[in-house]
């Protein structure tokens, strides 16, 4: 659906007014000028509203609830800071079993299921950790799981390490930071068994990025089920980004997705329910639904003329989810304004042809959005397709109409309810974002001759099924070697269906060429969703890469977490 913005004399298409970024950058949007989103916001097409329900639009503060569901107001984690004398955020996560009460919908109705999960600090979400450059996160980790059940060595001596196993043995992994991957670091080869505790100490580089950033589990084998679990939390950077006015003014809420597809017992004690197509075709019978906050369809009240800042964390395995602000009146979408990618600030507001975001496993996207008009929105899921909600969901019907979700509640991920008084709030600009610190650019000139290939595929000839990256599953004794203070560019592709590829420690520039092959666009990412290759094999991601500052060893994998765990995934030596 293309976005219209409306002027004096006509209608322009987004895509139109861009240009040759219209086709560029399908994924995270295309730059948009401060005046188009002003015209797009501050002026949307109301040719389609009465008098009368334009004068409701403005004046309801009262809103219909659904008799068969009631929507949460939407909760953050414990907000854990560092210590602003010592430059310390010291702090502990205890893996364990959680057993609690899980609200979602099913059948038409709230359905409530008793779960028995893998969790940090006995809560649905872990705690979200604030820190600013150069500070120190010291977190101790205690493993209260049970013993082992699942160790990759069978009693007779016969190991495989490429098939989901290690359930109970855990870690910790700093997605997105660029920080020391060895030691007592961000060091993913730590295994803590039942029983066991340690002590990281993860140094935060002075000039380090700031932004948007997450936790998790992430012991090779068992990342999906613990990460699936919910063993994740938020992390997040301060620095200049935060002090833009506009950002410093606006309220910051914290949305982390979660896909929790439980047993019929309310437990995930293997992969089975991470199959390809099982959130498809089972998630409205057994319950399953896309979580924000470990909760369902949650509410979210903002202020007519608001600009909030929502901070997405996809904390999921698999699923990929596209978000759409929905008005149930107009079915429009309105504008999801994105300003960081990964924990890296834009240089430009950015905006997608049809106003969504699309959110892949590991992804992460600052998001800021404004309603005009007073009413009831609904964020929604349109991975499979548009979302189209019935008439009871418009907000302007009769306050005394029986009102009901129904089985498109399946696709609704929270309810916002816009009440109160107007306020004037502004997005930031594209001067002040321009002006922000991130990763300097990588030109042709730095770039090393030697370009690094890199290939998804499966292999489903044998059982267990293997992951392989360039036709080999994970060796730990076979890494791809890189040199520090060096750039080079990569090519990324998939053979067999698609696949979030994410590599530790150093960011990436993905660049995007038109069909002459000329740069039009560049996003700095640590994650980024590959496409199976096409007919032509035209298809491919290109990404440039600096490796700085930190030498030793870490991974590279798919972020489909069974993916992972089932070998695709790659050992990166960074040598001197």
């Amino acid at each position: 659906m293309a976005v219209y913005l409306k002027t004096a004399c006509c209608a322009l298409s987004l895509s139109a007014l861009l240009g040759s970024y219209a086709h560029a950058n399908p994924i995270n949007g295309y730059p948009v000028s401060d005046e188009q989103l002003d015209t797009l916001v501050e002026n949307p097409d109301s040719t389609r509203f009465t008098a009368l329900q334009t004068a409701q639009y403005f004046n309801l503060n009262r809103f219909r609830s659904p008799d068969n569901y009631q929507h949460p107001p939407l909760q953050q984690a414990p907000l854990k800071r560092v210590n602003p004398r010592t430059g310390e955020l010291t702090t502990t996560l205890t893996a364990g079993y959680l057993e609690y009460d899980f609200t979602s919908f099913k059948d038409n109705q709230a359905f409530t299921q008793r779960l028995r999960l893998r969790k940090y600090n006995q809560q649905p979400v872990g705690d979200t950790l604030v820190a600013r450059p150069g500070d120190t996160l010291r977190i101790r980790l205690n493993n209260q799981l049970p013993p082992e059940t699942n160790p990759p060595c069978s009693e007779d001596g016969e190991c495989n390490h490429n098939r989901p196993h290690n359930f109970n043995t855990t870690n910790l992994h700093t997605h997105g930071l660029h920080v020391d991957p060895t030691g007592n670091s961000d060091n993913v080869f730590i295994k803590l068994q039942s029983g066991d505790s340690f002590d990281y100490e993860i140094k935060i580089p002075e000039n380090h990025v700031a932004g948007t950033f997450w936790y998790h589990a992430h012991v090779h084998g068992g990342s999906s089920v613990q990460v699936g679990s919910g063993m994740s939390g938020a992390l997040i950077i301060e620095g200049d980004y935060d002090r833009l006015p506009a950002m410093r003014d606006a309220d910051d809420r914290i949305m982390m997705l979660q896909e929790i597809a439980f047993n019929d017992t309310g437990e995930i004690e293997n992969n089975d329910t991470f199959a390809p197509l099982a959130w498809a075709e089972q998630a409205a019978d057994r319950g399953w639904h896309i979580s924000i906050n470990g909760q369902v369809m949650p509410e979210v009240i903002l202020q007519p003329g608001e600009v909030e800042r929502w901070r997405f964390i996809h904390a999921g395995v698999r699923k990929n989810v596209k978000l759409a602000l929905l008005d149930p009146c107009s079915g429009d979408r309105l504008p999801l304004v994105q300003v960081a990618a990964d924990g890296i600030p834009s240089t430009t507001k950015r905006l997608s042809d049809d106003n969504s975001v699309l959110m892949a496993p590991g992804y992460r996207s600052d998001v800021m959005l404004k309603v005009r008009r007073r009413g009831t929105y609904y964020l929604v899921d349109e991975e499979v397709g548009p979302v189209v909600l019935g008439a009871q969901y418009c907000f302007l019907n009769p306050e005394n109409q029986q009102f009901s979700l129904d089985g498109s509640a399946q696709n609704i991920l929270a309810r916002v309810v816009v009440r109160g008084a107007r306020q004037y709030d502004r997005f930031p600009a594209n001067a002040a974002l321009a002006g922000l610190n991130r990763p300097r650019s990588i030109a042709d000139s730095e770039l090393s001759s030697i370009v690094e290939y890199l290939e998804f595929d499966i292999d489903i000839s044998v059982d267990p099924w293997l992951g392989l990256i360039n036709g080999k599953p994970y060796d730990p004794d076979q890494p791809r070697i890189l040199k520090l203070n060096t750039a080079q560019t990569w090519k990324i592709s998939s053979v067999f269906s698609h696949h979030p590829y994410h590599i530790h420690v150093n960011p990436f520039e993905v660049i995007f060429r038109n069909e002459s092959g000329v740069i039009v666009d560049r996003i700095w990412k640590d994650t980024i969703l590959v496409d199976e290759l096409n007919d032509a094999q035209t298809n491919n991601i290109e990404i440039r890469s600096r490796y700085e500052d930190f030498t030793g060893a870490f991974v590279t994998h798919c972020h489909i977490l069974d993916h992972e765990d089932h070998g695709m995934m790659e050992k990166v030596v960074i040598e001197p």
